[in-house]
């Protein structure tokens, strides 16, 4: 002050002090740089998990609808043995037994439990991630309902068929069930007679075909999750 310096050293304590700040918020932005590019990284490591347990879930929905498809041809079989009468030959056993059988679906979900206990967000984009949603939350818990309810063809028909077969084992390689079962019918002209188990079979007919459209939606579901995940990754 006294050699009248005053304005210089303002100026410069300004710019220690500009310099200070310039640093602060390089470093800010470094620090943000890193968070994001860790988040980044740990969103690409659980989507490509999460794409992986679909994938093996894709697997097992369409090796599960193969098998509907079985189920259902046989139950058709059965209710048109009852509709013509048709006398009885050994072809129609296998019909009988796989008109009751059913297939119990078991997802692959460890992930998305995971990030659903509270890590959902780390998946950025808000589509993607009510699709992944979706597909956890609606179509397979679509088909869990499935069986659990009045409309899985084996609930419907299997207390019938305890009371009304008898199940046969032969050895044999078979897709389904390994060896080849068989439902030997107690009494056949009864069973072609017998209303209520015509009604049976009509229901579980209706309950067979709601499975494979349920199945064959999500399916669909899965597959274009998949699809979004990886245009999303690239």
């Amino acid at each position: 002050m006294e050699k009248n310096k005053t304005a210089k050293y303002f100026k410069y304590a300004m710019g220690e002090i500009l310099l200070v700040m310039v640093g602060i918020l390089l470093a800010l932005q470094i620090n943000n740089w890193n968070e994001e590019r860790k988040s980044s990284i740990k969103e690409e490591v659980n989507l490509k998990s999460l794409k992986s347990e679909m994938l093996s879930s894709l697997e097992e929905l369409n090796r599960d609808q193969e098998f509907n498809q079985i189920h259902y041809q046989s139950t058709l079989n059965v209710h048109k043995y009852i509709q013509t009468k048709s006398a009885i030959v050994d072809s129609m056993y296998r019909d009988f037994y796989l008109s009751v059988q059913f297939n119990y679906f078991f997802p692959k979900t460890s992930t998305y439990e995971t990030l659903k206990s509270g890590n959902l967000e780390i998946i950025q984009s808000d589509s993607l991630r009510m699709l992944i949603t979706d597909v956890y939350e609606t179509g397979y818990e679509r088909i869990f309902r499935k069986t659990n309810t009045r409309r899985n063809a084996a609930r419907i028909l299997f207390p019938y068929y305890q009371k009304h077969f008898q199940t046969k084992m032969i050895p044999g390689k078979d897709l389904l069930t390994g060896n080849i079962y068989l439902g030997i019918p107690n009494d056949y002209e009864f069973l072609i007679n017998d209303p209520e188990y015509e009604t049976l079979v009509a229901e579980a007919i209706v309950g067979r075909k709601m499975a494979i459209r349920d199945f064959k939606n999500t399916i669909e579901f899965v597959e274009n999750c998949i699809i979004e995940i990886d245009n999303y990754l690239e």
